[in-house]
């Protein structure tokens, strides 16, 4: 026995009501709108963090050279010199060395004394500041350079070569790079914000055009379709596809109407005949009828109610489509929906099996539970399929056989609005093979049960069915040699299918 099982859930609209509560009431060209400022505002910021950052590094490793330089300089030339140093000289010496590059503040040579203090020896400031005495006691003492800063210098000590006591300091001001990210921040601004503004207002523009306009023209048609207007039609001319759906939009309506009226005249003619004959004649005069019907009408009307259904799901279950637009759309699916119910019911009542084969019955049922899995995850049903090992293939039209299987399963759906369990399963029974089709729904009525297989039986509410599903089945399951009941039970109702196996003798019709 193989056994699997299939739980739908409603995520998708865990994410639509998270969209809007993000946007609430904010139009598709809006929210549109609002994501191109979001990206501009993104880039504009990011462009101008990174050349602030690039230009304040090559300011800061201008000002860290020129005072690495300087102190190289300086420390040179006390190398040079006699022995025996003269502060005087050196400090001239020094005054040069900044009279010659502007962006050094102050240079100073530290010496150590005897007992091991630094001190000044020369400097062009007559006030040190303790951090040029910590950075020159780093250098003396790693006879390397050293540098230091902090938030508003930056300094760079040079040891003395041949004068182990002596290290020549450098400092350079950082109020240039922060002068310098001031006047970047205030140019960026100056131009990011029209930018910004700009590029939001010609985007809010060319949605409202490309996007706002047509689908408010397709919606308000829709809204006069809804209503009971069905010479509505939207005037809409493009070459993109919102300019598509305008076209089937109208070409559905078209058939539509035309179906309508034709739908109107042929069941007006048709009762007052049904009123003059007896059952059996009249249900052969409505079959004639709708099989008439649905040839002249079925076949071109479907196609594109089903193509306008499928758009406008689309743009339904779009995350960027608001609560009221979504609610008129699901008006118009629903209208969609029901005509193109009825059309398939008539045709597939009016159809006749076209011919049998040799064919596995675990096939059929995975291609109608394919079929019914999109809607099981919506009306969150749990789905179980049951088929026992080994059983015998039948001889079928495979068309059929699935059009009255996938009728049962819908009537289940059905019947199961809140959620609930659907269990199909297949068994060998007797020659043949015996398939069950149970729900835990509320059960067939006792009013409809006797009369549950005849036409036009329906517990459905008005507009919502036309009787014809189970007299399709019942039909489609004896042109195969089998029989079909059902039955209730404690948790919902079960239809149960008996076919014979290929192999075993029966008539097909």
């Amino acid at each position: 026995m193989r056994c699997r099982e299939t739980v739908a859930r409603g995520d998708g609209a865990h994410i639509r009501h998270t969209v809007a509560k993000w946007f609430p009431g904010m139009s598709l060209s809006g929210r549109l709108s609002l994501f191109v400022a979001l990206i501009v505002i993104g880039v504009v910021a990011s462009v101008t963090f990174l050349e602030m950052r690039a230009f304040e590094r090559d300011i800061d490793r201008e000002l860290m050279d020129a005072a690495r330089l300087g102190a190289q300089s300086a420390a040179d030339n006390i190398a040079a010199r006699e022995p025996s140093l003269d502060p005087r000289d050196i400090r001239d010496m020094l005054h040069d060395l900044a009279e010659a590059d502007p962006v050094l503040d102050v240079i100073s040579v530290i010496e150590t004394d005897e007992t091991g203090h630094f001190r000044v020896f020369a400097s062009t400031s007559t006030e040190e500041r303790a951090e040029v005495l910590d950075v020159a006691g780093r250098a003396i003492t790693t006879k390397e350079a050293a540098t230091a800063r902090t938030p508003a210098i930056a300094m760079v000590a040079m040891p003395v070569p041949r004068r182990g006591t002596y290290a020549a300091v450098a400092t350079v001001g950082l109020d240039g790079v922060r002068r310098a990210r001031d006047q970047g921040l205030r140019v960026a601004l100056g131009f990011a914000v029209p930018t910004i503004l700009l590029v939001t207002i010609f985007a809010h523009l060319t949605a409202r055009h490309l996007v706002g306009k047509p689908l408010a023209a397709i919606v308000r048609t829709m809204d006069e379709t809804a209503g009971g207007d069905l010479r509505a039609r939207t005037a809409m001319i493009r070459d993109d596809e919102l300019g598509t759906i305008a076209t089937r939009l109208n070409g559905m309506l078209d058939q539509l109407e035309r179906f309508n009226r034709s739908l109107h005249t042929e069941l007006a003619a048709s009762q007052n005949q049904l009123l003059a004959v007896r059952e059996s004649l009249a249900r052969a005069e409505r079959v004639a009828a709708l099989g008439q019907v649905a040839a002249n009408v079925a076949h071109q009307a479907g196609t594109p109610l089903n193509l306008v259904s499928g758009y406008v799901q689309m743009i339904r279950d779009d995350p960027k489509t608001d609560d009221r637009i979504r609610s008129r759309l699901q008006t118009v699916d629903t209208q969609i929906q029901h005509v193109t119910r009825v059309l398939r019911t008539m045709l597939d009542y009016a159809r006749r099996p076209s011919g049998f084969e040799q064919v596995s019955v675990s096939e059929i049922i995975e291609r109608v539970r394919e079929i019914a899995q999109p809607r099981l995850s919506r009306s969150n049903i749990r789905s179980q399929i049951s088929i026992a090992a080994g059983l015998p293939p039948i001889r079928a039209d495979v068309t059929q056989l699935e059009m009255a299987l996938l009728n049962l399963v819908t009537n289940a759906l059905d019947a199961m609005p809140d959620g609930g369990s659907l269990v199909i399963s297949a068994a060998a029974y007797a020659d043949g093979i015996r398939l069950e089709v149970a729900d835990t729904g509320p059960g067939i009525p006792p009013q409809i049960f006797e009369r549950l297989f005849e036409p036009w039986a329906t517990t459905k509410p008005d507009g919502q069915g036309t009787g014809l599903g189970l007299a399709i089945v019942r039909d489609v399951v004896r042109a195969h040699g089998g029989s079909i009941s059902a039955y209730n039970r404690s948790d919902g109702a079960v239809f149960v299918i008996d076919l014979p196996a290929a192999s075993s003798p029966a008539t097909y019709t």
